[in-house]
């Protein structure tokens, strides 16, 4: 798949819509399964993986379900193409480094992705938006049932085995991602974040594991899978989640108090957006987060118009570099996001 192909795919989580989207950008369901009959992907020969890969294409072609799939062999891939679809959160970032025989599926709804050879044989994951974690497990369970017949590694006592052993157990991981800038700029961020570890839950960035927390974006998901049921986990992160969902809000109240200085900062925000020539990532993440702080607080116009997920996409370098049609150097990169965000600006 090209790169003009991946930027058709539409995605679900980044149209702003389902329970509390107003704070709860996304869920995300992913589990982990491993071929009983291959070594894990860390010990497996190139030839295991690649038997690995096989199968798991046959399972799924011969599938009505996954009619409308793409396989995508990532080695196969261009740079950009890569890029575009960690950006896009259809393959982790760690995808991007491993073994020659990685192999992606994706639908055409942009919902489901299956990475093959990633840590484990098979990461099934399925991404939504809103708060929609028991719609996602329930199409992520659809899709295990079936890949069943691969002969998944399954222990009586300790659940599915997984190469990691923080995975072991029911291999479900589900996250939350969530715009929490009230909270941030009320300094609460480092205290939830500990309160969630002693929960059992980890506060990571917007793309996962090793990522910083960008334009108030967190990602909420259980520590480990071992010891409770898949309904449980649910119930768990969804509570949490939640609960944050409620803790902005009354954040962003007190915050509302003092509009004027509240105001200020959001229409310099727009100000930035508007008129800058250059701006990098992490400056324009910022200063989005905050605009739709503004459009969710029903500042009105212009807040209310700004397609936040489709520019929250757009920014990214991938994205950047994808739309003009060319490599382009780091300050090449921020004058064209800038152009972009202007253009996008002056359509509202």
């Amino acid at each position: 798949m090209d790169a003009e192909g991946i930027l058709s795919l539409p995605l679900a989580w980044a149209e702003g819509k389902g329970n509390s989207a107003d704070v709860i950008v996304s869920s995300r369901v992913r589990l982990a399964r491993n071929l009983d009959r291959f070594p894990f992907v860390t010990r497996a020969t190139p030839e295991e993986r690649k038997s690995v890969a096989e199968a798991v294409r046959e399972a799924i072609e011969s599938e009505p379900l996954f009619r409308e799939c793409t396989c995508c062999p990532v080695c196969e891939l261009e740079a950009l193409s890569r890029g575009l679809l960690v950006e896009r959160r259809l393959m982790s970032p760690g995808f991007l480094k491993g073994c020659p025989e990685r192999v992606l599926f994706i639908d055409a709804k942009g919902i489901v992705s299956v990475m093959v050879n990633e840590e484990d044989h098979l990461r099934i994951q399925v991404l939504l938006g809103g708060l929609a974690l028991c719609e996602a497990s329930r199409i992520a369970s659809s899709i295990d049932r079936i890949l069943t017949r691969l002969g998944f590694a399954f222990d009586s006592e300790f659940g599915f085995l997984t190469t990691c052993p923080t995975n072991v157990g029911t291999g479900l991981r589900a996250s939350v991602m969530l715009h929490l800038p009230a909270l941030k700029m009320s300094h609460a961020m480092p205290e939830i974040i500990a309160q969630s570890g002693r929960l059992g839950l980890v506060v990571r960035g917007a793309y996962g594991e090793g990522t910083t927390s960008a334009g108030s974006l967190y990602q909420v998901s259980n520590q480990v899978t071992l010891g409770l049921s898949p309904e449980e986990l649910i119930e768990k992160v969804e509570a949490i989640a939640s609960r944050l969902a409620e803790q902005e809000g009354r954040a962003r109240d007190v915050l509302l108090k003092g509009q004027k200085t509240l105001e200020d900062r959001l229409w310099r925000a727009w100000g930035t957006l508007s008129h800058a020539r250059r701006i990098g990532l992490s400056e324009a993440m910022e200063c989005l987060s905050l605009v739709r702080m503004g459009q969710e607080a029903g500042l009105g116009a212009p807040f209310n118009k700004m397609p936040w997920g489709r520019l929250f996409l757009d920014i990214q370098p991938g994205h950047v570099q994808a739309r003009t049609g060319r490599q382009l150097s780091e300050e090449e990169t921020e004058v064209a996001r800038a152009e972009l965000i202007r253009n996008a600006l002056a359509q509202l």
